[in-house]
């Protein structure tokens, strides 16, 4: 049996940046979610899932949550990614909502964490730019130049190496 695997699911780079380091000191496989299906997940001890946090929800964690049956008996960590600070209370009420459907056993089974990223217009779709840009608007107009203004007025790197130390520990203690 292989030691673990990481799926990621990236948009503009910072959930597979983190992923790039989770592997790179654990050892691990990496899957782009797009070939998620080419995985037998049964091969591994340890399933880690990383997805990208877009209004609450972690894309493609649907998608995981319907394979946890089949991952019975395996180590499954989560982490997510995001342009909120991590400090924010925004982030545990995410989470929260994203394991909101599972079963009690299956909650105690996933540890979920949370990185902070970016913001990264340049790798964004149009719509997601024009999303963005009516989002800016309503937050300039209720809010005049607030923090969150002044965070999303512009692309920002808050991804770091040292965020990951959490889950490592975790994944190692295993």
């Amino acid at each position: 049996m292989k030691k673990g695997i990481v799926i990621y699911n990236s948009k503009t780079g910072f959930t597979e940046r983190y992923a790039k380091w989770i592997c790179e000191e654990l050892g691990y496989q990496m899957i782009p979610y797009k070939e998620r299906d080419k995985a037998d997940l049964s091969q591994y001890e340890c399933v880690i899932f990383g997805g990208w946090a877009h209004a609450g929800s972690i894309k493609g964690f649907k998608w995981f949550k319907e394979k946890l049956p089949a991952l019975e008996g395996k180590r499954i960590i989560v982490y997510a990614t995001g342009a909120t600070p991590p400090d924010s209370p925004e982030v545990e009420k995410a989470i929260e909502m994203n394991l909101k459907d599972l079963t009690g056993a299956q909650r105690e089974r996933i540890r979920v964490f949370y990185f902070h990223g970016g913001l990264s217009y340049e790798k964004m779709g149009t719509v997601d730019r024009v999303l963005m840009s009516l989002f800016r608007k309503m937050l300039k107009k209720s809010g005049g130049e607030s923090e969150a203004y002044r965070m999303v007025s512009h692309s920002f790197d808050c991804s770091s190496k040292e965020q990951t130390e959490p889950l490592l520990e975790y994944a190692r203690a295993l």
